[in-house]
């Protein structure tokens, strides 16, 4: 089959035959669907993730078809139906799996799926069985795919941060996490102050639900001295997450999602001063995973997503890297029809 590795130290991906995965005991394969660009995949392109030492298969937001499983897999598993990936691709039996916290698996032959073991970038995808979650009725499989990390990834942020009716909540940058994140917030009953530097995003914001949108310039003086409960950062930068700190009310919490750079300002005489929490969130748990393709499927969070062919990867990879990806990005196989998405 046809897939899409990377290599350490090279900056771009390498277009190979390989061979179809088989399954072994508990296994399951799927052909692939769709399968998501993120931000994440600039990150190892460009050396930011010097951990991974082996070739691989790109692509961690996946989704596909079951057409295979081991002879030892859950006997409730479908084939035919359409699976979503949890690309942390935790061992299951480890304290950290056991205590429901799945998504921080300490198992050190554990490597996540598209960042270390092989992704969605190809025909089919070889994963644990029980790291596959059913996707509901209604939900296409390019939503499905961005939802495990573009909407998983805010959900856990603002679960941790404990996002509950009544909160003001301001989500500072309205990319793929950021839109999807002021989403969360006003599913979950708070009252969502969104901003970003695109009048295009702040449109949409609008559209999916924000209750106050300003351009990111004017936030602060529109805000006349506010503070807010808790703060997302879906930038990551020096300035949002300064900006972050200083926003937020005493006892409040800033959610660190963005991963725009390596390092961030920690302001220490405003956080120890005033007992603000900055709290750390990496992914998302498979059972948040499927609380968020429930919360799809019932219209509460609706993804914006764009799609394009797997075959033109690198296409998008250098157009994300650009700028230039406004909301979510799916590949699909060639027989797929790529299309814009529908208005909210």
């Amino acid at each position: 089959m046809i897939a899409f590795r990377f290599h350490p130290g090279e900056k771009k991906l390498f277009k190979e035959e390989i061979d179809r995965p088989t399954a072994g005991p508990n296994d399951a394969i799927l052909r692939i669907k769709a399968a998501g660009v993120c931000h994440s995949d600039l990150h190892v392109l460009d050396g930011e993730v010097p951990f991974l030492k082996n070739a691989f298969t790109m692509g961690h937001e996946v989704c596909g078809e079951l057409v295979e499983v081991g002879s030892e897999a859950p006997d409730t598993l479908k084939k035919g139906a359409l699976y979503a990936v949890h690309g942390p691709n935790p061992c299951g039996n480890c304290l950290y799996c056991r205590s429901g916290r799945d998504n921080l698996c300490d198992s050190p032959t554990r490597a996540y799926i598209g960042l270390g073991a092989d992704g969605g970038y190809a025909e089919f995808i070889k994963v644990p069985a029980r790291n596959i979650v059913e996707v509901p009725q209604g939900v296409s499989a390019e939503v499905a795919a961005v939802a495990t990390d573009a909407v998983l990834t805010p959900w856990h942020a603002f679960r941790l941060a404990n996002v509950r009716q009544g909160d003001t909540v301001l989500a500072i940058g309205l990319g793929g996490l950021g839109m999807n994140g002021m989403q969360i917030a006003h599913a979950l009953g708070a009252h969502v102050i969104a901003c970003d530097m695109r009048e295009s995003s702040l449109d949409m914001a609008r559209q999916l639900g924000a209750d106050e949108v300003f351009h990111s310039k004017e936030l602060e003086e529109k805000l006349k001295g506010r503070k807010v409960d808790i703060v997302g950062d879906f930038v990551g930068r020096e300035s949002t997450f300064k900006q972050a700190q200083t926003l937020v009310r005493p006892g409040g919490t800033v959610c660190a999602v963005g991963l725009g750079s390596l390092q961030v300002p920690f302001m220490p005489m405003i956080v120890a001063s005033y007992e603000i929490r900055v709290q750390g969130a990496f992914w998302g748990t498979s059972t948040e995973l499927r609380d968020v393709l429930r919360y799809i499927s019932e219209g509460r969070i609706k993804p914006q997503v764009d799609t394009g062919k797997i075959e033109d990867v690198s296409h998008w990879i250098e157009e994300l890297k650009n700028g230039r990806v406004k909301s979510r990005m799916a590949l699909m196989p060639k027989t797929a029809e790529a299309r814009k998405p529908k208005a909210a």
